[in-house]
């Protein structure tokens, strides 16, 4: 019997699902998803549309699935929408209100230039611990991890017992200071909790963040207690459905980082999987560009309410150790993504301030959705992208969502009153700003690092990105844009789960300044390779893995500054201390200039990360035709189109999946089951394997 690797991906309007057999064969589905009840019942939906086109019960897919990788925004919008546990903070005494203080930062963390200089005008985020359910703790450890004053047992008792004593706390967050160095304490409470009450989800920040700051690994722990009992709850209920219906293989878990995770591990630590939908879509895109030999590769995620870009530079993904969620900092090592509200569902609307078109921030989302949904009134990318004619109401999701066009009309024609322009003016300009906006993050991501991105290939993917990299693309003045999977691009970040590696990562401060003490360093990766390795080794996996080593690295005197580097293979003596040395100073030159290296400052590792991975062995195979010679498809017909900053046309269409070695030129579009890839005036479009689509401007 075929063997079958599945990955699903819920976002925040569509759930994704995407399965790959034993040949590398992919079949894709998508489906609205079901926040408003329960997301399992969207994940079952998408598996039953995979079945069927698999020609199998759902029960026989599940039962004939050897690896379920899943990645998901639940522990997002629960931060977001606020609806979270009620959490129990216990921290040093004297230090109750540093997680409320929030750095004097909480007005401005995350935003943009304008709105931080706008910032009378921003709020505090709303608290995710109330003042009340703060409880101060007699104990102290200082940085070398002494004990200075010892926990007060009976004390720290009474302040649990308090907290617990009602029904209005569901979840605890424990973080102490200089718990990263010894988690002594830290423990010891969590046993006082659990011996108060056994079934309280309890954090703790040593754990969830090992790393120095305060406020950021109180942060982390907070959240991770914050959508620890919703997520775990979700995670129970789908394996229990899963297992249900026939699956008997491991239910793995999309990270952030950039892997997957036992479901036990992600429970424990779903602050980890905030960001893992985007992560997905980079990850996947990273097995693509792989198989091209792309080394360079700019990752940019259009779906119906954001749009993310992510790098790939010399054929590894930049990641950050710093995340921002709803203005609250925290330490999470990441693919380093940035996002933007940019996506189809993307709301247009004339600014009276201005007397100018606006789109975005806000969103339609999937409730109500775009007008042409028939529910929502309000006018979208989407529904722009109906009127000018590049998505074809009767075939929408291949044909099994017909869209009112008479509905996006109306919605895009209320904002052109206000304009003065006709209704395909109006709709014109919706995606050209909306382009704009997307080409704009494109070269701060970019231009920020001294990166070119004209020296990169654009990767476009997500229900909208194909539809919209012609445009975006074109303001960028890059050559190429790939759309990898071809169809499969609308659902990439379910690929990505489906094909990432099975990971565990540990971290663990140190202080260790230039000339680095070899044996230091020694023994901090010594003890991390072995705790990675025996974590993988609990889950049956003792052969194959990888180690990856990971220094945090700054100058002596920039405590705010630090970056990533890659430490190298191998023994641990003098010349590896000096390829780290080397590394942190070719990487620091190339972002920020040779001019300013500080060659007379002592360089600091002050955290290092083990990453041990297994390498997941799934991936899409060739399954094209081997004779790629360049040929003509015969399309299935025209209809007129207004192009942005072209105009009208009449169109060539072409739908499904067309044959390795096609070219087509441009106007055309390529009409696929989940998304459409719009090819513009004076653009051409040719098919590669596994239905690989690439968009030349030139």
């Amino acid at each position: 019997m075929t063997a079958y690797s599945i990955g699903v991906d819920i976002g925040g309007t569509f759930t994704d699902c995407v399965l790959v057999d034993e040949r590398g064969r992919i079949s894709t589905a998508k489906t609205l998803s079901t926040h408003s009840t329960t997301p399992t019942e969207g994940v079952l939906n998408g598996l039953g549309l995979l079945a069927a086109d698999s020609g199998l019960a759902l029960d026989e897919l599940l039962v004939r699935t050897e690896r379920f990788s899943h990645g998901t925004t639940i522990g997002t919008n629960l931060v977001v929408e606020r609806k979270g546990a009620s959490v129990g903070l216990l921290a040093t005494k004297g230090h109750g209100d540093a997680f409320l203080m929030m750095r004097s930062q909480g007005r401005t963390s995350g935003l943009t230039g304008d709105r931080v200089f706008d910032a009378h005008h921003e709020t505090m985020p709303a608290p995710l611990v109330r003042r009340r359910n703060v409880a101060e703790i007699e104990e102290r450890i200082t940085s070398d991890g002494s004990v200075l004053a010892p926990l007060n047992e009976i004390q720290a008792r009474e302040a649990v017992e308090r907290l617990l004593s009602g029904d209005e706390v569901e979840a605890v967050a424990i973080a102490l200071l200089w718990s990263t160095v010894n988690p002594r304490h830290e423990i010891r409470l969590r046993e006082i909790v659990r011996e108060v009450s056994p079934d309280v989800y309890v954090s703790l920040s040593s754990e969830v963040s090992p790393r120095q700051g305060e406020f950021e690994r109180t942060v982390a722990a907070v959240i991770n207690s914050y959508v620890g009992p919703d997520s775990r709850r979700y995670l129970h209920e789908l394996s229990h459905a899963l297992r249900d219906r026939g699956l008997r293989s491991p239910l793995y878990i999309m990270e952030a980082g950039g892997g997957v995770v036992p479901v036990a591990e992600a429970g424990r630590r779903p602050v980890q999987g905030i960001g893992s939908g985007p992560a997905g879509g980079l990850a996947g895109t990273l097995s693509v560009a792989r198989a091209r030999s792309q080394d360079n590769v700019i990752a940019t995620d259009m779906g119906g309410t954001s749009f993310e870009v992510g790098l790939i530079v010399d054929g590894v993904p930049t990641v950050s150790s710093q995340e921002i969620l709803d203005k609250y900092t925290f330490h999470s090592t990441h693919l380093d993504l940035r996002s933007i509200a940019c996506g189809g569902g993307s709301i247009a609307r004339f600014d009276e301030q201005s007397r100018t078109l606006r789109v975005g921030p806000e969103s339609a989302g999937a409730d109500p959705g775009p007008a042409c949904y028939g529910i929502g009134t309000r006018p979208t990318v989407t529904d722009a992208d109906v009127v000018l004619g590049l998505i074809d109401p009767l075939t929408f999701l291949g044909g099994r969502m017909t869209l009112d066009a008479e509905a996006a009309r109306r919605a895009v024609g209320s904002v052109a009153e206000q304009l003065g322009l006709s209704v395909e003016e109006t709709a014109a300009g919706i995606v050209l700003v909306n382009a704009h906006a997307a080409a704009t993050l494109i070269r701060q991501r970019t231009v920020e690092q001294g990166l070119d991105p004209r020296d990169f290939t654009v990767y476009a993917y997500g229900g909208a990105g194909p539809v919209h990299a012609f445009a975006y693309a074109q303001e960028l003045g890059v050559d190429e844009v790939v759309v990898p999977l071809g169809d499969g691009a609308s659902t990439l970040s379910a690929y990505g789960a489906a094909v990432s590696d099975l990971q565990r990562s540990f971290e663990r401060p140190v202080a260790l300044t230039s000339p680095f003490d070899v044996e230091r360093l020694r023994t901090a990766i010594d003890e991390l390779e072995r705790r990675a390795r025996e974590a993988l080794a609990a889950e049956g996996v003792t052969s194959g893995v990888v180690i990856e080593r990971t220094a945090s690295m700054r100058y002596a005197a920039q405590q705010l500054q630090e970056l990533p580097v890659r430490l190298p293979e191998g023994g641990i003596d003098a010349a590896f201390r000096e390829e780290a040395e080397r590394r942190f100073t070719a990487e620091y030159a190339r972002l920020y200039s040779e001019a300013a290296l500080a060659l007379f400052q002592d360089i600091e590792i002050f955290s290092i990360r083990v990453t041990a991975r297994v390498r997941s062995g799934v991936e899409a195979g060739a399954t094209g035709p081997e004779d790629t010679a360049s040929q003509s498809p015969v399309p299935q017909g025209t209809r007129e189109i207004h192009w942005p900053g072209t105009g009208p046309r009449e169109t060539e269409v072409f739908t499904g999946r067309l044959t390795a070695g096609a070219t087509l030129k441009g106007p055309a579009v390529v009409e696929l089951p989940h998304t459409t890839v719009a090819v513009a005036p004076g653009q051409s479009l040719s098919v590669g394997h596994n239905g690989t689509l690439v968009l030349r401007l030139t």
